[in-house]
């Protein structure tokens, strides 16, 4: 969101827009201090920010955490991304990326190897008092991607006995893979603590796709849901004249990606 701007100056953007929380997505080569002055001058509160997600190569890589042999390239990953919680005050951010299925590993090799890099960092989130969010992609778009479905992420999590680690529910990932939104958010809502919506088909504004977001979030009210819903989405245009949906549908402001 607010690619029209340069990555520091969104901050202000969105706050000219109402916006009193953010997300960032990856932090990339952006100097931490820069990134906390921004958000101070801008009078903001990170909500949530993503890991470094491990080596990321159109259609050959997306990330590390589920694949054999990278255990040490995990634990890198998540202690860099705590040091940026800590910089920046956030106590919650995306777990770095899964990876595509090697040929010589099955999906239930790589989830074991998944839920065994999680174990091994679950003492330190707990004492960090953090949560790590764990989002299915579409394999629409990403061919191989090893976890696409919620209920790879509810399996994962059910096997770990620890409370840090909660499902990241997106709109765009869900349909594109499942459909069913309403019903899926409630099967799997224990476990639920973040939701990001984007429109499919090309990812664009709530009011703008195949879903409809407004009675989505009539069913997330139904559901008692009490946690944050986050725009993350490409806009079609600037990222400010595609935000009239939030009045018109007479929602109070929250985070917004930045």
């Amino acid at each position: 969101m607010y690619r029209e701007h340069e990555p520091l100056d969104r901050f202000e953007a969105a706050r000219i827009d109402g916006f009193q929380w953010v997300e960032l997505c990856y932090l990339d080569d952006l100097d931490i201090s820069e990134v906390r002055r921004a958000l101070r001058n801008a009078g903001q509160t990170l909500l949530s920010f993503n890991f470094p997600p491990g080596e990321v190569i159109p259609d050959k890589k997306r990330g590390v955490s589920a694949l054999p042999g990278h255990e040490s390239e995990f634990s890198a990953l998540v202690a860099q991304g705590l040091e940026w919680a800590r910089e920046l005050g956030a106590k919650q951010a995306l777990g770095p990326l899964y990876g595509l299925k090697p040929e010589d590993a099955s999906i239930a090799d790589c989830e074991d190897v998944l839920i065994a890099n999680l174990k091994s960092v679950a003492d330190e989130l707990e004492a960090a008092e953090f949560t790590l969010l764990l989002e299915p992609h579409c394999s629409k778009d990403f061919p191989g991607y090893i976890i696409d479905h919620l209920s790879q992420a509810r399996r994962v999590i059910d096997k770990i006995d620890s409370s840090v680690f909660k499902i990241l529910f997106d709109t765009y990932h869900v349909q594109r893979m499942e459909g069913d939104l309403a019903n899926n958010f409630k099967m799997h809502q224990d476990v639920i603590a973040h939701v990001q919506v984007g429109n499919p088909s090309g990812r664009h504004e709530p009011d703008e796709g195949e879903v409809d977001h407004q009675f989505f979030f009539q069913a997330l009210d139904q559901a008692g849901y009490d946690g944050w819903v986050v725009g993350e989405y490409l806009p079609k245009g600037k990222t400010t004249n595609g935000l009239g949906w939030i009045d018109r549908w007479e929602i109070s402001k929250g985070p917004i990606s930045v």
